[in-house]
């Protein structure tokens, strides 16, 4: 892809050169301005980092590391940096007064060259009516699925009650570096998303395509829209949705045909990145780790002589000469699946059946996933006799398949909320045991002081 230095492929969150001081104070860098519609076509294609911009695809990372999908252990203690720790200890502060957060900017940097092209493409040049529509609506698809993620990173769990009134994330809807920016309601934030969603649907092409599967189409718009109502507990409104991306794309890979892991014996290569037909929007940790140790309670979960994503998830250190456990392949060397996939889609809609009392329905659909995941000739058939057993089911299943896919701590939280699930969860660190009670304070981020110091109007997140 040609390489142009744009005023926001280089974005640089500082203190402005005019004495400006917000906390997304991009200054300016580069030597083209875009004015043709395939400018815009590039901007919003750029996957890599170069230079101080993520690109569409880096999105977060501390999810993990507040999950109880994974654990630490004297060996791969010493692989975490002091804010990945504080994480890990659910600390009061994760970053220093100086520190940038990498999810915290990594979705807003997302969100600056968003609120770009919505602003300026339709007035571009060179380009067909249907093509500016088509980049103002991935561009809008990309902003809502960073206001998501940002959501729910740094607020409370979405509850209808007080959503109204529980503090969410700053909506920064211009270009003006001087735009006061206080934190909206999780209520304003979630209506936000939802709109944009809804303006981008029919503009886009129906289905990914590999090694493009990072630009947004109408499967991944309605996905997103399912995963959103979902989190808002719109139950009806998620099943409407998962059930039409499924229409439009519903690809699944048999893990039967995967090829023998290259890094560790026994192991599969799952598909990752642009080569993965399951995604539906391809997005990726800010910073990831060097080791993720799956914890008992995970691996528990795992047929692991039968159920093939055990392999292709997991190898175990025995190939370092250690004996821990299973370490996380997908964080060794390769792009870990985040984003929008069919099997998630499956799984949501599983869900929404289960919650509306269609138990075979549910079961139908977590059925079609195992079966492209178990060993040809197992058994992989799962039967419920309740609407309550059927969700257990399928929380168990949501947990296998998408373990360490930027999904494990939204769902924490949500069940703790919803279900009253009591999910605590406990990290042991250089032998001190750290526990998050559900529902706790600590479950929502704090926000960088680096950004409170330059918008005093952004209120902290108690702790």
């Amino acid at each position: 892809m040609r390489s142009l230095k744009y005023i926001c492929f280089l974005l640089v969150l500082t203190i402005s050169l005019t004495g400006c001081k917000k906390y997304l104070d991009i200054v300016p860098k580069g030597k083209i301005i875009p004015q043709k519609t395939n400018d815009y076509r590039l901007l919003l294609d750029q996957i890599s980092p170069r230079g101080s911009s993520n690109g569409f695809t880096q999105s977060f990372s501390n999810d993990v590391l507040l999950s109880d999908d994974m654990e630490v252990n004297t060996f791969s203690a010493g692989f975490y940096k002091a804010a990945a720790q504080n994480v890990l200890m659910f600390a009061e502060h994760i970053y220093q007064d100086f520190e940038s957060d990498p999810d915290w900017e990594a979705l807003y940097n997302q969100i600056y060259v968003a609120n770009l092209v919505v602003k300026e493409v339709m007035d571009s040049e060179g380009g067909t009516d249907a093509e500016k529509n088509q980049l103002l609506a991935e561009a809008k698809v990309h902003r809502a699925y960073a206001y998501l993620i940002l959501v729910n990173l740094y607020a409370r769990q979405y509850v209808a009650a007080t959503a109204a009134t529980d503090p969410g994330v700053p909506i920064r809807k211009n270009l003006d570096f001087e735009e006061k920016l206080p934190r909206a309601s999780v209520q304003e934030v979630y209506n936000y998303i939802l709109q944009d969603l809804n303006e981008a649907l029919g503009k886009l092409p129906a289905t990914p395509q590999l090694n493009l599967n990072y630009r947004p189409v109408e499967a991944s718009c309605h996905a997103l829209l399912a995963r959103t109502n979902l989190y808002m507990n719109n139950i009806q409104s998620a099943l409407t949705y998962a059930t039409s991306s499924l229409q439009l794309y519903n690809t699944l890979t048999d893990y039967n045909t995967l090829a023998p892991g290259q890094s560790f014996p026994g192991t599969l290569a799952e598909l990752t990145g642009l080569q993965n037909r399951e995604v539906l929007l391809l997005k990726s940790p800010t910073s990831p780790e060097s080791f993720f140790y799956g914890s008992n309670a995970l691996i528990g979960l795992y047929d692991q002589q039968n159920d093939l994503r055990f392999k292709a998830k997991f190898a175990s250190d025995a190939a370092f000469g250690l004996n821990f456990g299973f370490i996380s392949t997908g964080w060794s060397g390769k792009t870990p699946a985040k984003g929008l996939s069919t099997a998630e889609m499956l799984l949501t809609r599983a869900e929404c059946y289960a919650r509306t009392e269609k138990v075979s329905e549910a079961m139908a659909d977590l059925n079609t996933l195992r079966k492209s995941r178990f060993k040809t000739g197992s058994s992989t058939l799962l039967t419920a006799t309740s609407p309550a057993q059927a969700l257990i089911l399928v929380k168990q299943e949501r947990r296998r398949e998408l373990a360490f896919s930027g999904i494990r701590w939204f769902d924490i939280k949500r069940y703790n909320i919803i279900d009253n699930d009591n999910i605590s969860v406990t990290h042991f660190i250089n032998g001190t045991s750290y526990t998050l009670p559900p529902n706790s304070l600590r479950s929502v981020l704090p926000i960088g002081r680096k950004y409170i110091d330059l918008n005093p109007e952004i209120i902290q997140n108690p702790r």
